[in-house]
């Protein structure tokens, strides 16, 4: 049924929303798995890999509105997000860019272990519907908000609909992306190569608040199926522009796999167990191999 929307709305990130599909049907399948299985590498490897890395998290939000019940149907699936977390998330007035006020406030979102969370709920009383655009669903950091960091959004979707009515239902598709809230919107690129059984990782990142700090790892795993750490990461440290670049040596590694690692960059600049500090603002699949 959700690919189904997916295509009849044609949205343009359509990759990212078909992934997202899937992972909400297998989160709605009674007795699913999969939720809770981390990609493991392959046996075959490489001396050379790189990765793209974008922001995380990122997923979609299905909006339904029925013209007689005046009831809201809500549906929001998120990868990416760290294991086993908590997240509140909400309909705002305004725009991811310019928030307003919660319109109405959704259930909390709750990671897996591989940082998927999906949930689906239902708002009623909507009378003015869906409007063509003043909407934004925002997810916050968590697992509170009793802090700036907490409730800092760290993925946004702005809701548009160009056939605004109150006399038929209505159906939107809206791709989670990158917020506006700092350390939520980097990108940048990581290059991995082996010689003499020593692991070189240059990563290279921008969009990052000046002079900030941060963790980084290679996981098992991928971005949406994420696992635990296989080697940690020099801390990465922004320059006055926001730009940062970290080489970290490692002994004692033949060789790269050609699926199963990928590399997260999260909020804080140490290892601790902290939900709000872990939050992985960008991630990349090594999976582009030379």
């Amino acid at each position: 049924m959700l690919t189904k929307i997916l295509v009849k709305h044609k949205i343009v990130h359509i990759t990212l929303l078909l992934g997202a599909a899937l992972l909400l049907l297998s989160g709605c399948s009674a007795g699913s798995t999969n939720q809770n299985t981390t990609a493991v590498p392959t046996s075959s490897t490489v001396a050379s890999a790189s990765a793209l890395i974008r922001h995380s998290p990122s997923g979609t939000v299905i909006l339904h509105w029925d013209h007689t019940s005046h009831n809201l149907d809500v549906q929001l699936a998120l990868t990416g997000l760290a294991e086993k977390s908590m997240h509140p998330a909400m309909i705002m007035a305004g725009s991811c860019k310019n928030p307003g006020k919660t319109l109405y406030a959704l259930p909390h979102l709750n990671g897996t272990a591989i940082g998927f969370a999906n949930i689906k709920t239902t708002i009623k009383n909507v009378t003015a519907g869906i409007p063509e655009t003043g909407w934004a669903v925002s997810v916050s950091n968590g697992p509170g908000t009793s802090s700036a960091d907490q409730s800092a959004a760290i993925t946004c979707a702005n809701v548009f609909n160009p056939t605004a009515s109150t006399s038929v239902s209505q159906d939107i598709t809206a791709a989670l992306l990158n917020a506006f809230s700092p350390n939520q919107n980097v990108s940048g690129a990581a290059d991995l190569t082996i010689s003499n059984k020593q692991l070189e990782v240059s990563v290279t990142l921008k969009g990052l608040v000046p002079a900030s700090k941060h963790m980084a790892h290679i996981h098992y795993g991928s971005c949406a199926s994420q696992g635990p750490i296989v080697h940690d990461l020099k801390t990465i440290v922004a320059n006055a522009a926001g730009d940062a670049t970290s080489v970290t040596l490692i002994p004692n590694v033949s060789m790269i796999p050609r699926n199963g690692w990928y590399i997260n960059v999260h909020l804080g600049a140490e290892n601790s167990r902290s939900q709000t500090m872990s939050d992985p603002i960008a991630c990349g699949d090594i999976t582009q191999f030379h």
